[in-house]
C-alpha cells in the first residue's frame, strides 16, 4: 500500500516536471581557453578507451555472442561521436563571433557566405547521427546479456 502511495507521488511529480519545466541549462560553454582543452584530452581520452574496448572485445577468445557484436557497433559509433565532437571544438573555436547569430541560444544562424569552416562546423553539429546509434547499440548489447544471463545461456 505504502510504495503504490510513494509511486503515485513520484509519478505526479514527474508529470508536473514534464508540464512545467521551466529553465533548461543543458548547454555549457568553456569560457576560458583551459576548458576547451580539458573538454578535447576528455574526447581523446574516450576515444582511446572505446579502440582499446573494440580492440579487446574483438581479441578475446568467447566474446563473439550477438551482445558482443552490438557493444563493439556501440565502440565504433561512439568513436565517430567523439572524433566528430573533437573536430566540432576545433571548428568552433576557429569561427569569428560575428560569423553567428544568436550565439548560445536555440536560435543560432550561421551568416552567409558559407565557407568551408561553416560548413564543416554546421556538419560537425550533427553529431547525434553518431551517438543516438551508439546508445541505441549500448542499450541492445545490455538487453541481450541481460536476456542471456536470465535463461542461462553464455553469451
Amino acid at each position: 500500500m505504502i510504495k503504490h502511495y510513494i509511486s503515485s507521488i513520484l509519478l505526479c511529480l514527474f508529470f508536473l516536471f514534464l508540464l512545467e519545466p521551466g529553465n533548461c541549462y543543458a548547454l555549457q560553454s568553456h569560457g576560458a581557453e583551459e576548458g576547451l582543452y580539458v573538454h578535447q584530452m576528455a574526447h581523446v581520452l574516450f576515444m582511446a578507451s572505446l579502440a582499446y574496448l573494440y580492440w579487446h572485445t574483438r581479441i578475446t577468445e568467447g566474446l563473439a555472442g550477438r551482445g558482443w557484436r552490438y557493444l563493439r557497433l556501440f565502440c565504433i559509433f561512439f568513436f565517430c561521436w567523439n572524433l566528430v565532437a573533437f573536430v566540432g571544438h576545433s571548428a568552433a573555436s576557429a569561427l569569428h563571433t560575428q560569423d553567428i547569430i544568436g550565439q548560445g541560444t536555440w536560435h543560432a544562424r550561421l551568416l552567409l557566405p558559407l565557407g568551408k569552416l561553416k560548413i564543416f562546423y554546421y556538419l560537425a553539429k550533427m553529431d547525434h547521427f553518431f551517438s543516438v546509434p551508439a546508445l541505441f547499440f549500448l542499450f541492445l548489447s545490455l538487453r541481450t546479456f541481460y536476456r542471456d544471463a536470465e535463461g542461462g545461456e553464455k553469451t
